[in-house]
């Protein structure tokens, strides 16, 4: 019979399996924006005053993009790492 508190364990470690998920898909989204960015900037005419600050404002954007990508890669390790963590505590305690 499941007790209050695995039924707590199982919606948490639903909660964070989504959790991991939705972050994953967004590393995926942001990875894609900065390749795409890249890639516009690159076929910019660079002749023109004008163009030369898109290129310099977008390529500052692609590097904010990629560092938050890479915050949120490790915000979604953490989440892997709890949701390890609390499977593998009540595995142990015969959950």
């Amino acid at each position: 019979m499941s007790t209050l508190t695995d039924l707590a364990t199982a919606q948490t470690l639903e909660a964070l399996g989504s959790a991991e998920r939705r972050l994953s898909e967004a590393v995926t989204r942001l990875k894609d924006v900065t390749g795409r960015s890249r890639h516009l900037a690159a076929q910019t005419d660079w002749r023109t005053d004008a163009a030369t600050i898109f290129h310099a404002t977008a390529d500052a954007w692609r590097r904010d993009v990629a560092r938050l990508s890479e915050h949120v890669e490790s915000v979604r390790d953490d989440v892997r790492t709890m949701r390890a963590r609390i499977d593998a505590h009540t595995w142990s305690c015969g959950g």
